[in-house]
């Protein structure tokens, strides 16, 4: 039931027809239904630097826009392929614990996510943030790459998957870097991946001992 960010894309799947990328902030309730805050967790979440990386590799930079209950931004496809919607956000503050004698943690939360025109498989995706997810959708199934600095992260590595009725499943990465999961129900699927640095510094003149990563993949099964 904990807060958190995601984001809704919307679009009718065809050439030249708008697509509207909505970041939100909020919880699910014992319902499993979403409901999107308006305070302060929503203001930050407009430090999110968002682009989309076009089929043919080509980038476009996305502009945030504050609205009443979320950031939205904009986009129009024009072909056929595979769109990633690729975001971070390394401007949050430092979680400060010092007070509770807890140790104070930078958090970094990176965005992943598709969007398909016609077949939309991509064989040769490849990372492009440090801490980085990848699906491939087929035959029902869905298989999860992850990756930490370019390459496949390594084995053993845990993976949780909430699915729309924010029910959690732990999967765990084989030595490429993969893991697999069927989804059961339409809805939105998030897949995070977590990764703590163990680098100190400072931040906005407050001290952290640890980099939290944090990369969340939304997978919107129809």
């Amino acid at each position: 039931m904990a807060s958190a960010y995601w984001i809704d894309v919307k679009g009718s799947n065809k050439i030249n027809a708008p697509v509207t990328i909505e970041l939100c902030y909020g919880s699910m309730d014992e319902y499993g239904v979403r409901h999107r805050d308006i305070g302060k967790e929503l203001k930050l979440a407009g430090d999110f630097l968002i682009y989309i990386l076009n089929p043919d590799g080509t980038k476009q930079n996305l502009n945030l826009t504050l609205q009443k209950d979320c950031w939205s931004a904009s986009f129009t496809p024009k072909s056929e392929g595979q769109y990633r919607i690729i975001g971070i956000n390394d401007k949050h503050p430092v979680i400060d614990r010092s007070a509770s004698g807890g140790e104070n943690v930078l958090p970094i939360d990176y965005i992943a996510a598709a969007y398909s025109i016609g077949n939309g498989i991509v064989s040769d995706n490849v990372p492009v943030q440090k801490l980085d997810l990848i699906s491939i959708f087929e035959n029902g199934k869905v298989t999860v790459k992850a990756f930490l600095d370019g390459k496949p992260s390594k084995a053993g590595t845990k993976l949780r998957i909430f699915n729309p009725e924010n029910w959690e499943k732990e999967l765990v990465l084989n030595k490429e870097g993969e893991a697999v999961f069927y989804p059961t129900m339409k809805g939105l699927y998030i897949i995070r991946q977590d990764w703590i640095e163990p680098i100190s510094g400072n931040y906005k003149e407050v001290k952290y001992t640890s980099k939290r990563h944090h990369c969340n993949y939304y997978l919107l099964y129809q």
